[in-house]
């Protein structure tokens, strides 16, 4: 995969309009369950890892700290698009025997299982 891929990758399972984060918070209407203010907040959490070990691999930028969810799920994509081909074979220490395509693909996956939990939370009923 090259970093445009990765980048539409990423972009998918935070911004599209079906099965994304960008989505599952859509779904949110009223008072919502408190798991997903920590899904979101966990998400932020280990994007902010992943990103922190790229950029030593890297030496990409690491995410602004006064970014919340939304923003830092815009940044990130630019940041893989700016990423060369040749970053994306580099060893990262977060996975065993794993590349920074590697992780940026976890990266994706783990974004989207948690787009899942949200949506699905979203469906309970919340009593005040």
């Amino acid at each position: 995969m090259t970093p445009a891929d990765l980048a539409l990758l990423l972009d998918e399972a935070n911004h599209a309009p079906w099965e994304s984060v960008r989505a599952a918070l859509a779904m949110v209407d009223g008072q919502p369950h408190p798991r997903i203010g920590w899904l979101t907040m966990h998400l932020a959490e280990t994007k902010r890892k992943y990103w922190a070990v790229l950029a030593e691999v890297t030496g990409c930028p690491t995410p602004p700290d006064d970014m919340g969810l939304t923003r830092l799920m815009s940044w990130e994509v630019e940041a893989v698009r700016a990423l060369s081909p040749e970053a994306l074979a580099l060893p990262q220490s977060y996975q065993e025997r794993g590349t920074v395509a590697s992780l940026l693909r976890l990266n994706a996956r783990h974004t989207v299982w948690h787009a899942g939990q949200i949506a699905a939370l979203t469906r309970q009923t919340r009593l005040a």
